[in-house]
């Protein structure tokens, strides 16, 4: 929680600065009010801010009090609506007219570890020790039914991801086992990956319970991956179902951030939801290994499935919209020979202004 105090204090600091900077006042001293940053907030077109944080440390799976597999992930984007974006919503419609657009960016961390994380030596049986750190831009546009994604993420994998480091800062500070087999991670690589996605929002019967109706929707999506770190394409569809839906097309997650392509928001909200998706993996550079030297690395898995399940509670406040989402996903095995299947946490914290 300090770590999200001091980089949400910062930030704050800086988008006051830029506003101020905009309009020819000088930037105030001190840290900024609600009551100024709220006004300097104003001047943009509508943003989001969110954080994301996956971690395999939860109380729903068998080895929770252990690190195995993918330990952690974590990420920040800022999406808005600029004019410049404006030109993706031409781009091959395939006979649709898509009247909102968004970008974003996104800057964030994994760590993966095989599930023994005290042993030296090389486990080759297991999955590779692997960080990667990556930064990426994607643009969104939408109509009441239909969205896409376009995202491109650069990065490395390897010691200068500071995977190694993270980690081990974090265990001490929390005194948990010390990961000792970082020796034998992945070297370093520069990558490139590109993601398609496409999704439809589509509305079915209120759900009566309790004297109460609650709207419900089921969204399908697919998904294109092509890279030197994923190749694989996937299907889904999330259901979700509660009061004051927003207009979004279903919960972000760091693997998926949220559209951020939605109208005002309509005030207070909750929902439960669920997903289902399936993908077929060509290449998965984490199990792998390296592309262009020798490494460790397993056979991955063709077909790999995920099951997730959460609830979203969204609610404004002095003009912002603040959400907040917490779900569990469980993934069968990734890889040949892999000791069950997976699963991990994930918690996502957002604010918006003119959503």
């Amino acid at each position: 929680m300090t770590y999200g105090t001091v980089l949400a204090a910062g930030l704050m600091g800086v988008l006051t600065s830029l506003c101020a900077a905009q309009d020819g006042s000088a930037p105030s001293s001190g840290w900024p009010t609600l009551e100024s940053f709220t006004e300097s907030a104003d001047r943009f077109s509508p943003f989001t801010f969110t954080v994301y944080w996956e971690n395999d440390g939860t109380i729903l799976k068998r080895n929770h009090r252990t690190d195995r597999h993918y330990t952690n992930g974590a990420a920040v984007t800022f999406a808005n609506q600029p004019d410049w974006v404006k030109g993706f919503a031409d781009i091959a419609t395939f006979g649709e007219s898509f009247d909102r657009t968004a970008a974003g960016y996104i800057f964030g961390q994994l760590i993966f570890t095989p599930e023994n994380i005290t042993a030296k030596r090389l486990l080759r049986k297991d999955r590779p020790y692997a960080g990667y750190l990556f930064g990426g831009v994607y643009v969104q546009r939408a109509n009441d039914h239909t969205f896409d994604q376009a995202q491109l993420d650069i990065g490395v994998v390897g010691p200068s991801s500071r995977a190694e480091q993270a980690q081990k800062t974090v265990h001490r500070a929390l005194e948990l086992d010390r990961p000792n087999g970082w020796d034998n991670q992945l070297g370093d690589e520069v990558t490139a990956q590109v993601f398609l996605r496409r999704k439809w929002r589509l509305d079915m019967d209120p759900v009566q319970w309790a004297d109460a109706q609650y709207a419900q929707q089921v969204i399908p999506q697919v998904e294109l991956a092509v890279g030197s770190v994923y190749r694989h394409v996937s299907a889904g569809a999330t259901w979700r179902v509660g009061h004051n839906l927003p207009d979004d097309f279903g919960p972000g997650r760091l693997a998926d951030v949220g559209s951020a392509t939605g109208g005002p928001s309509k005030g207070p909200g909750v929902y439960l939801f669920g997903r289902a998706a399936g993908r077929v993996v060509e290449h998965n550079l984490f199990l792998e290994g390296n592309t262009f030297r020798d490494s460790h690395g397993v056979v991955a898995n063709t077909l790999v499935g995920e099951l997730q399940a959460g609830i979203a509670v969204s609610y404004p406040y002095h003009g912002w919209k603040l959400r907040a989402n917490y779900s569990q996903t469980f993934i069968t095995r990734q890889f040949e020979g892999q000791d069950g299947p997976d699963a991990f946490g994930a918690i996502v914290l957002s604010a918006s202004r003119g959503f």
